[in-house]
Parts: structure tokens; sequence; C-alpha cells
């Protein structure tokens, strides 16, 4: 076995294997093609050798050959780090069962930094890309320009342009299994917390609580619904009693649906500072399924966004966006979610 700063080369094998380097890198790297024959015996003999000598392709000189170098890129978002980080694990996962190996880089709604990143991979000779992040409002028509000419890149949650591939999980039917079973726990009065209106998966939970509350007949009004106005994810105790000043004291909610698991968290420790008890005066529920939905007492109701599946359709894309162009019918990939029923509701 060679140290672990030696590179073995063609040569190294060949002069081990008692043949030219012509025949080795036939045998691995499938060059010179039939102008290059050998023996089975001598095939096997320079496997087994360079298996030994821990022989790795040179992957810059296969990628200068016009050879795939099987790495997919991903951009992932520096904000929601706990959802994302779980995703992007589940796509690493998912691409090393498949062969490939994964690059990240991270950015936050900046497109000029998107727009590096993406000319960074494809120089590189990067094959596939998934954009992991989330698109606020305000960005989205400055990432038109930007995606014009990067069609193949897969997007998360929403296409930017009509021709991208995309996976999400399917934000309304996670209301709506959250509202269904609230109501089947006979609550009435339920509300809505949302950190922030800019990104576009809110306003769809907006947008679904209304028709399942009008679904099960129930009252809508805008006071049940509050929206952080610090737009963030990360709220001081004294947001949240503002949260639950308006939504359990002045609007009597009995169950409150909130952004995601670290919100629910808040809410729930808030609670203790107004004498309320979840779930007997207020039934609170989460959203991702994150290892904290487990810890808090009471435990967490909530929702699994299914990263497993999430990766297998993402990386599906990807490599369907390199061998050929993505049938229409099958650019967009919906997840369904998963209702987790804990302790909280």
């Amino acid at each position: 076995m060679t140290t672990s700063h030696q590179k073995v080369r063609l040569i190294d094998i060949a002069k081990k294997a008692g043949v030219s380097r012509a025949a080795v890198g036939h045998i691995l790297n499938h060059s010179g093609k039939d102008n290059v024959r050998v023996s089975e015996e001598t095939r096997q003999r320079v496997i087994e050798i360079a298996t030994a000598m821990d022989y790795r392709p040179n992957q810059a000189a296969q990628q200068l050959r016009g050879r795939p170098n099987k790495t997919l890129g991903v951009i992932l978002d520096t904000v929601n780090t706990a959802v994302f980080s779980a995703r992007l694990s589940a796509v690493e996962i998912e691409a090393r069962r498949r062969g490939y190996r994964l690059v990240v880089g991270q950015v936050h709604q900046d497109p000029k930094e998107i727009q590096a990143y993406l000319d960074d991979f494809w120089a590189r000779g990067i094959e596939g890309v998934l954009c992991l992040f989330d698109v606020m409002q305000g960005v989205r028509e400055d990432l038109h320009a930007v995606f014009r000419s990067n069609s193949r890149a897969v997007i998360h949650a929403s296409p930017i342009l009509n021709s991208h591939a995309c996976v999400r999980v399917d934000t309304a039917q996670a209301v709506n299994l959250l509202v269904d079973h609230l109501v089947e726990r006979g609550r009435t009065r339920i509300a809505l917390q949302i950190w922030s209106l800019s990104d576009s998966l809110m306003a769809v939970r907006r947008d679904a609580w209304k028709a399942a509350l009008k679904r099960h007949q129930l009252p809508v009004s805008a006071k049940m619904m509050w929206v952080n106005p610090q737009n963030n994810q990360r709220p001081s105790p004294e947001i949240v009693d503002q949260c639950l000043q308006q939504l359990v004291i002045d609007q009597q909610a009995d169950a409150i649906l909130a952004s995601n698991d670290g919100w629910a968290v808040r809410l729930i420790q808030g609670l203790r500072r107004f004498n309320k008890e979840v779930p007997e005066d207020v039934a609170i529920t989460g959203y991702d399924n994150l290892d904290i939905s487990e810890v808090i007492e009471p435990n967490l109701t909530t929702i699994d966004q299914c990263h497993e599946e999430y990766a297998q359709a993402a990386v599906d894309l990807m490599i369907h966006s390199i061998k050929h162009k993505i049938d229409p019918d099958d650019r967009i990939r919906v997840i369904a979610p998963r209702l987790i029923v804990r302790d909280s509701t």
C-alpha cells in the first residue's frame, strides 16, 4: 500500500503488473477503445494491483477528455439551517447511493452570489445543480435574469422560470392535515402564526389555513392570524408575548399553527408566562419535525417534510437534466408531508 501523500499513477501500476501504461489506462479508464487489447487474466491482475495500491482516477484529466465527473452542486440557504441541513444530508446520501458526490455553496437571497456559484459550478464541470433555498418575494424578479442561462438547475419549492424542474413539499396539504387533526380534537378557534409574508410558502400556508377553516365552517378572521413584525425566525420573548396576547388573550384561540418547530417551542414556553397549559388551554402545532419537537414538554405535534423522498426526487431530476431534457409532465415533483401526532394537541 502506498503512503497517503503519494498519488498512484498509471505508470506505477503498469510497472508492477508488467504491462504497458496504455494497457492499464484502457483497463481502468477505458481509454484507447479498440486500439488496445488485453486478456481477461491481465485485466483482473491490473484491477487487483490498482485496488491494492488505492488507485484513484484523475478527475480533472478525465474532465478534460470530456468524461462526466459524477459531481452535483447544491446552493444552500443560510437561514432555517436546521431544516435545510437535514434536507442536504438526505440529498448527499441519495447522490452517493447513485454514484455522485456533492459540492456545496451557501448564500442567502443574493442574486450576484448565486450567479457566481452557478458560474463556478459549471466551469468546474459539475453536471447538475440543486438550488436549495426559499425564494423571497423581493428577489424573485432579480433571479429571473440569473436563471435564464441556467435552465438546467433544479429549484426548491417554486420554479423561477417555467422551464425549471422543481421539487416541493405540498404545503397546502400539510396545513389541511393540521387543521383536520385539530378539528377532530374539538378545537374551534384555530389561529395561525406566520414569521414573514415575504416568504412565498408562508403565503401558501395563509391561504390554505383560510380554505381549511371555511371547509370546516369555522370562523375566519384576520385577527386570528399574527405576522411577526420583525420578520425573523428567532423571536424575543417580548415578540412571542405580543403574539399570544393577540391570538390567545384577545381572540381566545384554542389552537395555534406555528410557523415551525422553533416558533412552536417558544409559544409553549410563552403560554406558561400567561398561566396557560398546553394542550389543555391551547393546542400548539409545529412544522418540520426537528429533534427539539421530541424534547420539549409536552412533545410537539408537527409536520414531517419527508426529506428522504424529497432527496430521491431532487437527485432524480438533476440526473435527468444531465442526460436529456425533462418531460414537461414530470418537471414538478410534489412530496406528500406526514402528520406526526404528539402530546401538544
